[in-house]
This record gives structure tokens, C-alpha cells and sequence, in this order.
């Protein structure tokens, strides 16, 4: 008890525990009480659906719904076109939970779940109304009832015992989003002062986006009437995201500079101060977030004044001031813009236009788990035949289930060995409840009393990171070996079949997913380099008149940030740090082409310009499809091209035209920058590439 008041959420865990234990016993009761023949679905469900939040739970329950009417059609299909013919019918079995499967990888949230329930759902009819194809119907209406009872009483439960949940919820949306902006403005304030934390900061940020943006979903759910302000934050994420990739330029601009001028070092220090300030604004309440888009403003007006009177002058100390602060100052209107999303979102100001962070489907994930769920199928078809089983439907079932479940998880090997320890913890607990209390009695209340204990500690190991995939397996699995049934009691030998047929299918699927087109880490990193080398290879299509924008070319970038901080951890951190650096180059030399791009397309730059940003990128190109340059950019090349618009910088007298040639230096700059500090990556993406084709060989 002492090591769980060192925990900061035991509370909320115990309250968790205890609803949902209560949920599932009165489900159970219910499931009872309408005489339904396996009652251990209703109280399964409920732990299945249930979630930390209220939103999160209805949302997942809408989607379990939807799966399950699904998986009916599909069950009753199954059985409807190959009811005699039983390697016909495996064979469409194995290709409705692969295809389902399939689909869940390329879905987000809990429209993913919804296709593996559909998935599972559809073998559990499909297979339990084999031996009697006419009862098919039946079965698919009980597993619905089901289904639809347990997601009721988790609802119910959520709504009774968590009051003010909306309050709750919109109180945490305005604290998280406040949070954001203030750790945004901190980064750019040590971005400014050209420490390397920063970049550490914006890295984590950027990484923690994406987990952000889908959260927004439930928190919408929960909070009712609060649309507008999970509209606006939708918004703010994005702009946040763009924030960060302008800082990760100015830290390029910065640092690919001749040399820093005492007059910029100032500015640069006293806008960093002014930003630590707004941090601390922005953390406090809606007043003082009005103050801090104040202070923005007149921040934004200073360093305005103070860009005007530099590229007024003709010194080379002017120009390079104007470089980096024409990059200050567009990084500090994009923050300006995303403070004021948050402000319009704390106003319940309707958003114009509702953006997300996308999260791209991975295809190739998809066709592999798809294989390994029909192969299992499959597998256990041949044994459920050669063997004639009685329980072999039982393992059927509960293989599809598993399959389904371990292909939408991150790593499916790690947790599919912790789904087998859940299981078997699960299987040693029904002991206490079949062997010592339900011969001797057949009253509920005193058979819920040990259940009820043994449900509750495995919900209080849920909330426990360390437990969640051992504890996700036991409350899911419980019910099922306990083998409840309205007409009869459980007998030794039934006990011991059901659980082997659980303990049987999830060894089986872990075996499966070892063994068949195997998940690993490595290959895992690997193609995360394949795909930020895609991204890069992606340049060419811009110079071949394929609209782009620097808006979504920065949220491809920050999702693949996402997919490196999933690893850290599990990859050596020399190899962490050099993707990120790896990333942050990516998304830079994009968005600083495309910027080159409007710039020449607008008539308010040299093509000169964009030939020079295009060749370097050819270049980083050619690195990573051939190992090598082919006819490189020149140092003597560049610095000629610098030298062309420095002097068409210091013949123009527009303050206009001056800003816009100091923005396409800035940008030739950025990329030089990064393609020479990342070289060593880029070399790598080749080294990977080439290990792909020579794999598909």
C-alpha cells in the first residue's frame, strides 16, 4: 500500500477499478437474470470498453457497436456461402479476419478497433454455428445482445460515477493547451539563445502531437458542448507543429551564419526573454492569455521596427541581421497565430476550418498482419481438424481474437508474450472461484464477493504502466475460463479445456507472429529511414509542377517524429539522436524549397534562387538513391550564389524586395546547412534503400 501512495494518479485508479468491477458484476447479473447462454460476454465487454475517460469509453463502445453489427453480417455470411464444405469455409474465414485486420492497421482510434471486432466477432459466430449452420441467426443475435448489454452498463457506469465529466474535461483541454504553448514558447526561447535544448524540446513536442491530436476526439465526446474549443484546438496543434519547424529553420539560420553581430545578439536575447515571459503567461488563466497575445503583439511590432531599420542599411552586419530576422519574425507570427486559435477556442469562437494532424496508413504493416492473422486461421483450422477437438471451435475462436487484437498493436511481439503471462494469471485466479466457491453455493452475491476482488486488483494493474499489457490480457480473459452458464455448473474437465483452448490460441498466435514475416524492432527502424528517405525523394515531384504545401509537407514530418519517439528506448540513443537530427533536416530542406518556390513563382526572387535550392536538394537526392552526388553544387557555386543576391540585396531600395531577398538567402542557407550537417544520414538512408531492393531480390 506504501508503493501505491507514491503513485500520482492512485485515486483515479482505484475509482476505475472499482466502477468498472461494479459495471461488469451487474452486467453479469443481468446476463444472469435474462437467462443468456455465455453471461461471461456481457462481463468481458465491459472491460474490454472501458477506458480512462468517459469519452474515450463512449467512443470505443459507439465503434464496439459498429464492429459487432459488422461481424454479424459478416458471421452470417460465412456460413451462408460454404455451410458444407469445411476447407472452403476456412479458407473465407481466414480471409474475412486478415482482410479485417488488415483494414484495423489503416484506421485510427477506435475505427481500427471496430474492424478487429468485426473480424473476431465474425469468426465466433461463423464457427460457433458450424456444426448447426441453421441456428447461425441465433447465435449472431446473442452475441449481439451481449455485446450491446456489457457497453451499455460501462456507459452507464462512466455517466453515474464520474459527475461533471464535460467540466473535468474542458478544464484539462484549456490546461493541456495551455501547457503546449507555454513549453512552444520556452523552446523558441532557448532556440534564440542557440542552446541545444531547445532543439531537445521541440523534438519531444513535436513527438507528443500526433498522441495530442487524437485525444481530441474523446475530449470532444466528454465534453459535450465544448466543440468549438476542440475545433480551435485541432487548429492550434497544427499551427504549433509549423511553429516548431520555423524554429528548427532560425536554429539553421543561426548556426549556418558567418558570424552574429552584437546589435542581432541583443535583439535575439531580449525576444527570448520576452518569450520566457509569455511561457509564463500562458500557463495561467484565460486573462492572462489575453495579456500574453498583448505582449506578442507589441513583441511582434519591435522586432518589425527593429527588420525595417536593418535592411534600410547596406552594411554586410545589416543583411545578416535581416537574415535571421526575417526568420524571427515569421516564427513569431505563426506562434502569434496559434495563441490566438487557443484564445478563440477559450472564447467558443467557431473555427473557420477544422485542420488534423493526419496519421498516414501503412500499408505494407497492414498486408503483413493481414498474412499472419490468415495464417493462423488457418493453422488452427488444420489442427482443429487433424485433432477433432470437441474445445477446437472454443481455440478457434478465442485465436481469432487474439490474431485481431496483436495486429494493432505497436510492438505485437512484446505485448502478445505479456497477453500469455495475462492469461495464465487469469486461468491460476478462476481457481478460487470454481474450485472453492461455486460447489459449494449457487447464490450470486456470495460468488461476486472473491470476484469482484480479483476483477478489482487487475483493474488497479491497468492503470500501472508497467502491468497494463499483463493486466489488459487477465480482466479481459477472467470471465471467460470461470465457463459461467445458467443451466449448469462447471465441472474439472471443462475448466481445464476451456483454458487450455485461451492458454493453446494465445500461445499459438504468439507463435505465429514470431515466426511468420516476424516484427522486430530493427526491421522496424529501418523502415522508418526508408520512409523518411521516400520523403525526401518526394522533392522531385515539386520541381516537376506537383502542388505542395509547406503545411502538409510539416505534418508528414511530424508524424514520422511521433514514430522515432515510439522507439527511444528500445533503439541504441546514438541511433535515436541521429534520426532526429535526420527528421528535423528533412522537414527543414522541404519547406525552406518550397518557400524558394513561391518566392520565384510570385516574381519576388531570381530564379537563380530556386536553380540553387533545386540542385543542392538534387544532390541530397542522388545521395540517398545512389550513395553519391552526381555534379555537386560547389562550395565556389554557392558562395557565387550568395554573392548574386547579396548584390541584388544591396542595389534594391525597396524594404519589400529586400525582406523577400533576404528570405530566399535565409533559405539557400538552411538547406546548405542541413544537407551538410546530415550528410552522414542521408548516406545511411542510401545504405537502407539498397538493403530493401536487395531483400526484395
Amino acid at each position: 500500500m506504501n508503493w501505491l501512495k507514491l503513485q500520482p494518479n492512485t485515486l483515479s485508479a482505484v475509482l476505475f477499478s472499482l466502477r468498472t468491477t461494479i459495471a461488469s458484476l451487474v452486467a453479469l447479473a443481468i446476463a444472469f437474470w435474462m437467462e443468456m447462454g455465455s453471461p461471461q460476454w456481457a462481463a468481458m465487454t465491459v472491460w474490454i470498453v472501458a477506458q480512462n475517460s468517459r469519452g474515450m469509453s463512449l467512443s470505443k463502445g459507439r465503434w464496439r457497436i459498429a464492429g459487432t453489427l459488422l461481424g454479424m453480417v459478416g458471421g452470417i455470411s460465412l456460413i451462408a456461402v460454404a455451410p458444407q464444405h469445411p476447407w472452403i469455409f476456412f479458407v473465407l474465414l481466414a480471409g474475412w479476419v486478415g482482410w479485417c485486420t488488415g483494414m484495423a492497421c489503416m484506421l485510427e482510434n477506435f475505427r481500427g478497433y471496430a474492424m478487429v471486432l468485426a473480424g473476431y466477432t465474425g469468426a465466433i459466430i461463423a464457427v460457433g454455428a458450424s456444426e448447426h449452420p441453421d441456428q447461425v441467426f441465433y447465435i449472431a443475435m446473442a452475441r449481439g445482445s451481449y455485446i450491446l448489454l456489457g457497453v451499455v452498463c460501462e456507459m452507464v457506469a462512466g455517466m453515474v460515477t464520474v459527475p461533471g465529466a464535460d467540466r473535468v474535461a474542458r478544464t484539462d483541454l484549456q490546461q493541456r493547451m495551455a501547457a503546449l504553448l507555454s513549453q512552444t514558447a520556452a523552446a523558441l526561447a532557448l532556440i534564440l539563445r542557440q542552446d541545444e535544448k531547445g532543439v531537445a524540446e521541440m523534438t519531444r513536442i513535436l513527438g507528443s502531437l500526433q498522441g495530442f491530436n487524437d485525444q481530441l476526439e474523446f475530449i470532444r465526446i466528454d465534453s459535450r458542448h465544448a466543440g468549438e474549443e476542440a475545433d480551435q484546438a485541432y487548429v492550434t496543434l497544427e499551427r504549433v507543429s509549423f511553429v516548431l519547424a520555423r524554429g528548427v529553420g532560425v536554429r539553421s539560420r543561426l548556426a549556418s551564419a558567418p558570424h552574429i553581430p552584437a546589435r542581432l545578439a541583443a535583439g535575439l536575447e531580449r525576444v527570448a526573454g520576452e518569450l520566457d515571459g509569455i511561457a509564463a503567461l500562458l500557463r495561467q488563466d484565460t486573462a492572462h492569455v489575453m495579456a500574453g497575445l498583448g505582449q506578442l503583439e507589441t513583441m511582434l511590432q519591435e522586432n518589425h521596427d527593429e527588420l525595417e531599420r536593418c535592411l534600410s542599411r547596406d552594411d554586410e552586419d545589416a543583411l545578416q541581421q535581416g537574415i535571421v530576422g526575417v526568420g524571427v519574425e515569421i516564427m513569431l507570427i505563426d506562434f502569434r497565430s496559434a495563441v490566438e486559435s487557443h484564445y478563440a477556442g477559450l472564447r467558443k469562437l467557431p473555427a473557420l476550418k477544422r485542420h488534423r494532424i493526419k496519421r498516414q496508413a501503412d500499408g505494407r504493416l497492414a498486408t503483413i498482419n493481414a498474412i499472419r492473422a490468415a495464417v493462423a486461421i488457418l493453422i488452427g483450422a488444420f489442427v482443429w481438424e487433424v485433432t477433432a477437438w470437441s474445445y477446437g471451435g472454443a481455440y478457434m475462436s478465442l485465436l481469432s481474437v487474439v490474431c485481431a487484437r496483436f495486429a494493432i498493436m505497436n510492438n505485437m511481439i512484446l505485448i502478445s508474450k505479456y497477453f500469455f503471462y495475462g492469461a495464465v494469471c487469469s486461468v491460476l485466479a478462476s481457481i478460487i472461484p470454481v474450485f472453492l466457491v461455486m460447489p459449494i453455493t449457487s447464490d450470486y452475491a456470495v460468488f461476486a464477493i472473491p470476484v469482484a476482488v480479483l476483477m478489482f486488483l487487475g483493474g488497479l494493474a491497468l492503470r500501472i504502466p508497467a502491468l497494463a499489457g499483463v493486466a489488459a490480457s487477465y480482466v479481459n480473459f477472467f470471465p471467460w475460463v470461470l465457463t459461467l452458464d445458467n443451466q449448469a455448473r462447471v465441472d474439472e474437465v471443462t475448466w481445464f479445456n476451456q483454458s487450455l483452448a485461451l492458454l493453446l490460441a494465445l500461445w499459438s498466435g504468439v507463435q505465429v507472429f514470431r515466426t511468420v514475416l516476424p516484427f522486430s524492432v530493427t526491421q522496424a527502424w529501418a523502415q522508418l529511414r526508408r520512409q523518411l528517405v521516400k520523403e525526401i525523394q518526394k522533392l522531385k515531384e515539386p520541381l516537376r509542377g506537383r502542388a505542395q504545401t509547406q503545411r502538409l509537407w510539416t505534418n508528414e514530418t511530424t508524424l514520422r517524429m511521433e514514430q522515432i519517439i515510439r522507439f527511444a528506448g528500445q533503439i541504441p540513443q546514438d541511433e535515436v539522436d541521429s534520426m532526429i537530427r535526420g527528421t528535423l533536416a528533412v522537414m527543414t530542406v522541404g519547406r525552406n524549397l518550397l518557400t524558394l518556390r513561391d518566392l520565384v513563382a510570385l516574381g519576388r526572387l531570381p530564379p537563380s534562387a530556386l536553380a540553387a535550392g533545386e540542385h543542392m536538394v538534387r544532390d541530397i537526392i542522388h545521395l540517398t538513391e545512389q550513395g553519391q552526388e552526381s555534379s555537386p553544387m560547389t562550395v565556389e557555386e554557392f558562395t557565387q550564389e550568395q554573392a548574386h543576391l547579396e548584390t541584388v540585396f544591396h542595389g534594391s531600395r525597396g524594404l519589400s524586395r529586400r525582406r523577400d531577398l533576404a528570405a530566399g538567402i535565409g533559405c539557400l542557407r538552411i538547406i546548405r546547412f542541413e544537407y551538410q550537417t546530415s550528410r552522414t544520414f542521408f548516406l545511411r538512408g542510401y545504405g537502407a534503400a539498397a538493403g530493401q531492393v536487395l531483400g526484395a531480390g
